[in-house]
């Protein structure tokens, strides 16, 4: 492996890292799993779907998801609600608790990434966050030829 990715793949993962553990630090509860993140995600940028909906979306089995959504309806982060024009489909949406364990998660991403990026100078800010657009750019298949 080329010794820049390399490093860049160990950065990244030591960020996440943090941003993991200062997260659930912060908000002293129990840690949403990655997969658990991802759908929370997906039901505020989509608004309700259906378990099926979800499980193709983070490619798990329908069971599984189902056994996810059971945990967090438990948690009130969730709730299971009848589709308006099919009785027999039942939509999964986030509860008011769900939207502030994300803008939570969010605020402590922020808070614990605000100090070392601040000690940045202005320059390597705006170069960070122009190279960081254009990989993720890239990753969509947005980037330039």
């Amino acid at each position: 492996m080329d010794a820049n990715l390399e490093q860049f793949l160990a950065s990244l993962q030591a960020v996440n890292r943090h941003l993991r553990s200062s997260t659930w630090d912060a908000q002293r509860q129990q840690p949403l799993t990655k997969v658990q993140w991802l759908l929370l995600r997906q039901l505020q940028r989509r608004g309700a779907a259906t378990i099926g909906q979800l499980a193709e979306h983070l490619d798990v089995r329908a069971s599984t998801m189902s056994q996810m959504l059971d945990r967090l309806e438990r948690s009130g982060i969730v709730r299971r609600e009848q589709d308006a024009t099919d009785a027999r489909v039942k939509n999964i949406a986030l509860t008011e608790a769900g939207l502030e364990t994300i803008r939570k998660t969010e605020d402590a991403w922020r808070a614990s990434l605000a100090g070392p990026f601040e000690r940045l100078d202005e320059a390597d800010r705006a170069e960070l966050v122009r190279l960081m657009k254009k990989l993720s750019d890239q990753l969509r298949g947005n980037g330039e030829a």
